[in-house]
């Protein structure tokens, strides 16, 4: 994995959030300016909940970090592309100096930097930069604490446990309490959900 020692001064972005039902997408961007002694950075998918908490805490304390969020309603407005690029794009300004370099997870990168040299994306770029991986890490946690706080206001749909993503439990509370305001409606499981609700109404 490219590391410090590679690429120098720059900053890894990546997002969460994208496939989840519910909730918003969140970003992070971690800006890498020094060597570190952080061990065990990978794509947060493949650590435990219990190791990704504790290098989110070493991420947070060793470097300058981004991160920004895009809610449910402005994921329906603008859609889930859109918002995905535009958070990356906000918390990497948050945080990057003019001489970085700039590595953003994915095949896409925001249209402010699509003309930019030091701007590239790349694919599976959490499993092969060190500061992508950071970045992964620090929006899945931030994305998890934040989904489960919401669960305080919203009981009764597993967000404690699934953060918002279509697992049966998920499905199971929306069967019994409805869509509220946290839900993407222009995603097509909770669309339908909608629709099918106002079928039923009419008889």
């Amino acid at each position: 994995m490219k590391d410090f020692d590679d690429l120098g001064f720059h900053c890894g972005i990546d997002e969460v959030g994208r496939g989840a039902w519910s909730g918003p997408v969140v970003a992070a961007a971690v800006r890498f300016d020094k060597k570190h002694n952080i061990k065990g950075l990978a794509d947060s998918k493949t650590l435990s909940q219990k190791h990704r908490i504790r290098l989110y805490f070493e991420i947070l304390e060793s470097f300058s970090v981004g991160i920004a969020f895009s809610s449910a309603n402005t994921i329906d407005k603008f859609n889930i592309l859109n918002c995905s690029l535009h958070v990356m794009q906000v918390a990497v300004n948050k945080v990057s100096k003019e001489q970085d370099t700039l590595y953003f997870d994915g095949n896409k990168l925001p249209e402010i930097f699509r003309s930019s040299a030091r701007a590239s994306s790349v694919i599976k770029g959490d499993a092969l930069i060190a500061s992508i991986a950071a970045a992964s890490i620090v929006a899945k946690v931030s994305r998890d604490f934040y989904m489960k706080s919401l669960n305080i206001r919203f009981p009764g749909y597993g967000w404690e446990k699934n953060v918002g993503y279509g697992v049966e439990q998920h499905k199971l509370g929306i069967n019994k309490l409805g869509i509220n305001t946290e839900h993407r409606r222009s995603f097509k499981p909770i669309y339908n959900m909608l629709c099918f609700r106002k079928i039923s109404d009419c008889f």
